[in-house]
């Protein structure tokens, strides 16, 4: 087998975006939204795991629907995913992916399951996770194969750190899901108590270029999505972060930096669009992204 080797280059990259909260945080309205700005017309699909509440957005949000009940093994989602790729849908949403974890007969359930069929001994209890794990990493690579947007909905809890001799360390609010499958989404936003949907970055599980794009604090809607599909299309994050609500003052700063515009160049555009502002930090977030958006034109 031979093997031949090209210039790489970004094109049509599937996103597995993952979504974390605790209730009413606005984990399935977010993930509607941010669907919709990805699918950009095509289909959505919804693997729905939280019965009849799953769908109370269903009279706003046009999308086909599969429910799954328990016992929720990993099987069972591998089956419905792979269901929902063969109607080729732009976006497939799953929620939630935390009753494959600890719901009833979820991974926790099926390790305890197994290790009780094997005799209930301590000795087996290494044993007893090969065919959850087995079954975990089949859905996995589900995900991995598939060729359009994923958005994972997670619960998440508060967690502590037990230390002997010592208080305990609070590690904050943790998503509900096993470690392999949070790890695979290309970020994961946590989404706090009653937020309605908005982020908080710095809890977040994020990465470049994604921290330029989504603003802590601001709602995720039909844009957020919209954006991150020019993204995956190979289009330039930073050309599109700046009219998807503005930029703040960190943000600002950081397109600056990473595009190598010198400081008398920010001024200088900053000046001609608004002439009675001293500094991009008295800007409103629009406003600064007016000025990032002259100024990546005038770079190109």
């Amino acid at each position: 087998m031979s093997f031949h080797f090209r210039p790489a280059r970004r094109e049509h990259t599937p996103l597995i975006i993952g979504l974390a909260g605790p209730t009413k945080s606005g984990k399935t309205y977010s993930a509607h939204r941010i669907a919709q700005g990805l699918a950009s017309g095509g289909p959505v699909a919804m693997i729905n795991a939280e019965g009849a509440k799953g769908h109370q957005y269903a009279d706003e949000f046009e999308y086909v629907a599969t429910d799954i009940e328990a016992p929720f093994r990993p099987e069972r989602y591998t089956e419905a995913l792979k269901a929902a790729l063969e109607i080729k849908p732009a976006v497939v949403i799953i929620d939630s992916v935390s009753h494959m974890h600890d719901g009833p007969g979820g991974i926790l359930e099926y390790q305890r399951d197994e290790k009780e069929r094997m005799g209930g001994s301590d000795r087996v209890n290494f044993t007893a996770w090969i065919k959850p794990k087995a079954a975990e990493n089949q859905f996995i690579y589900t995900m991995l194969s598939a060729d359009c947007h994923l958005v994972l909905c997670m619960r998440a809890k508060e967690k502590i750190k037990i230390v002997e001799g010592a208080k305990p360390i609070d590690l904050g609010w943790q998503p509900i899901a096993g470690e392999r499958v949070a790890f695979e989404t290309i970020f994961t936003l946590l989404l706090p108590p009653h937020s309605k949907g908005a982020p908080d970055l710095s809890i977040s599980e994020m990465r470049k270029p994604f921290d330029t794009l989504i603003q802590s604090g601001r709602q995720l809607d039909e844009q957020t999505g919209a954006a991150l599909r020019e993204w995956a299309a190979g289009g330039a994050i930073e050309a599109t972060a700046a009219t998807r609500g503005g930029l703040s003052v960190d943000q600002f700063k950081k397109l600056i930096k990473d595009a190598g515009i010198t400081a008398d160049q920010g001024a200088e555009m900053l000046q001609r669009l608004f002439p009675e502002v001293a500094s991009s930090a008295d800007l409103t977030d629009e406003g600064r992204g007016r000025v990032w958006e002259e100024l990546a034109r005038v770079a190109a």
